[in-house]
């Protein structure tokens, strides 16, 4: 029986006036926990999440690979909370290359906007949680950044161009798959990124962290975890799937959760 772990976290942000609850999913890659999802479902229904994000692969990409389970799971984590969905690499390549895939992602896509999932590709929606406005911002990196033979660097100059500039008067989401390129995100400017992709490096070692990155490098940066910079944020899942590689050693699948609360709360609490 496959098994996953709960990561939380919590973060501050003075933009934050009253406390919620992101849950963030990466790398579902057509893993089910339990029949229909269910272990997985329960897990996030007890975590009572105002948002939940999916930052990319959910799906499997490859050819005659299913997406009732993607699917499935959507239509049941609806019922627990609104669902920001932006793509990863697989759900990428489904998409650009039906010759190869099929065209069944195609209908995937419409069905899914129709159940009410906001999928991002570089684009924002703002969505109102418990009397304050929280934008989410989806990245749909070109497919070129994935490339293992090609190591592209991301400039922030790009980011901006694909997603605009960040807002300033709101807390800011950023949903992007790969960490690969985390300091451009936290150059980007946004408060709260979330990242997967690197199945936490695959085998973890004490000390030194995720060993290999499914892009093939070796002792990946960004790999797993929290990481700040000044008042903002990059957390990056573990994962709950896998797929060419299924190795995982030291390295539980992964559930995150996070806490985002105002800044100082517990100084200005002793105050009053």
């Amino acid at each position: 029986m496959k098994k996953f772990v709960t990561a939380k976290y919590q973060i501050e942000s003075e933009k934050i006036h009253t406390p919620f609850t992101v849950v963030m999913i990466s790398d579902l890659h057509n893993v089910v926990f339990g029949k229909k999802n269910q272990r997985l479902l329960e897990a996030i229904r007890r975590l009572q999440p105002d948002l939940l994000a999916v930052a990319g692969d959910l799906v499997l990409g490859k050819p005659g690979a299913s997406l009732e389970e993607p699917e499935t799971f959507l239509r049941e984590v609806l019922k627990i909370a609104p669902v920001f969905y932006a793509p990863g690499n697989h759900e990428q390549r489904m998409k650009l290359y039906p010759e190869t895939y099929g065209k069944a992602y195609l209908g995937y896509e419409k069905r899914i906007r129709r159940m009410g999932v906001r999928l991002l590709e570089n684009r924002t929606e703002k969505i109102h949680i418990k009397g304050q406005d929280i934008a989410v911002t989806g990245l749909e990196l070109p497919y070129e950044y994935y490339l293992k033979r090609k190591q592209k660097k991301l400039e922030t100059k790009e980011l901006r161009r694909l997603l605009g500039k960040p807002e300033r008067d709101v807390f800011q989401i950023l949903l992007a798959h790969t960490p690969k390129y985390g300091k451009a995100y936290l150059e980007w400017g946004g408060d709260l990124t979330f990242s997967g992709h690197y199945h936490g490096g695959m085998i973890r070692l004490p000390f030194l962290g995720g060993v290999i990155s499914p892009d093939l490098r070796i002792f990946p940066g960004f790999c797993r975890g929290k990481f700040s910079r000044e008042d903002r944020y990059l957390i990056v899942g573990a994962g709950l799937g896998e797929h060419t590689i299924p190795l995982r050693v030291f390295n539980p699948r992964e559930l995150v959760a996070v806490s985002c609360v105002p800044k100082n709360r517990q100084e200005k609490g002793r105050k009053k």
